[in-house]
């Protein structure tokens, strides 16, 4: 933060600049339909007032004063979504072999799914557990074994890492969204294919990077079943998976007005959906594709994504 300058109070983890794309309206600051899993009612909602929190990546230095250099750097990544190759992205048929358009996508990706509030309130159970595990009556251990060897354990820091504030366990949440190049090389491995639509009719959610696996569980990047969803605008959604196998960077057309893939943003959504149109809208075709489902009359949604 630099000397004189409020620190960011407001706080988006979805992008404004990613979430401009799925507006509405063209009012400035533009709107965006939301729907909540938990309410029935949707709701047109200013961009700037949605998938924000107070100070999510602000942390207090020892003097005590707020410093948001995270959300700068952010700041600064988030300018991609701005750039020429993210806008031909967004209505074209850009080259999805083509390496610099790989590489931005990837970063954008990991940095989205790491950055996201759920990524830290995990990270902080994880750290409780641990906690938990090892402050009773047994202690900690003097040693782990790993791939066969043991290796003696260093007690001399555990009571820092015990006690660490809210803002110690942000930072090491900094630390990893700042080192997720390892997440974009495994993005940069699989397989990419784009569904198109002519209309626009795709959504996102406030969890914009959904994973996918045939047991509703995430088991992995690197899983060979583990696939991923990242809608780029409401005409494009690129798909990643381990289908090698099967044809690379090409574009399929959307089959049953997109629904089977809304169904997926929608169902791993933390809270809320994000629309360029009335989700009550999106919510009746996806109920219709449920509904052939049911019946016998059409594949399940992973099977209608008709990218192979």
């Amino acid at each position: 933060m630099s000397s004189g300058s409020k620190p960011t109070r407001r706080c988006h983890w979805v992008p404004q600049a990613y979430l401009k794309a799925f507006a509405a309206d063209n009012r400035k600051p533009p709107r965006i339909w939301r729907l909540s899993n938990q309410e029935d009612d949707a709701e047109l909602k200013r961009i700037d007032r949605v998938a924000v929190r107070n100070h999510l990546y602000v942390v207090r230095n020892k003097e005590g004063q707020r410093d948001d250099a995270q959300e700068k750097r952010f700041a600064d990544l988030e300018q991609f979504f701005s750039s020429k190759p993210w806008k031909a992205l967004q209505t074209g048929f850009v080259d999805l072999s083509n390496q610099s358009i790989r590489k931005m996508v990837a970063l954008l990706a990991a940095t989205m799914f790491v950055r996201n509030p759920a990524h830290f309130e995990l990270s902080t159970r994880i750290h409780q557990s641990f906690v938990d595990a090892f402050t009773g009556p047994r202690g900690l251990p003097d040693a782990v074994i790993i791939g066969g060897k043991r290796i003696a354990l260093d007690h001399s820091s555990w009571s820092e890492h015990a006690n660490a504030s809210e803002d110690d366990l942000k930072r090491n949440w900094f630390d990893m969204m700042n080192s997720c190049g390892d997440i974009a090389k495994m993005f940069l491995g699989m397989r990419w294919a784009m569904v198109a639509s002519d209309e626009p009719v795709f959504i996102t959610s406030d969890q914009p990077i959904t994973f996918l696996h045939p047991d509703l569980h995430f088991r992995g990047i690197k899983n060979l079943e583990t696939s991923v969803i990242f809608p780029i605008s409401p005409t494009r959604v690129l798909c990643m998976d381990h289908r090698h196998g099967e044809p690379a960077n090409e574009y399929y057309a959307a089959q049953h007005d997109g629904a089977a893939i809304n169904m997926l943003v929608w169902r791993e959504a933390l809270e809320f959906m994000f629309s360029p149109r009335d989700p009550h809208e999106v919510c009746r075709q996806i109920l219709k594709l449920e509904e052939d489902i049911a019946a016998g009359e059409g594949e399940g949604p992973t099977d209608r994504l008709d990218i192979s």
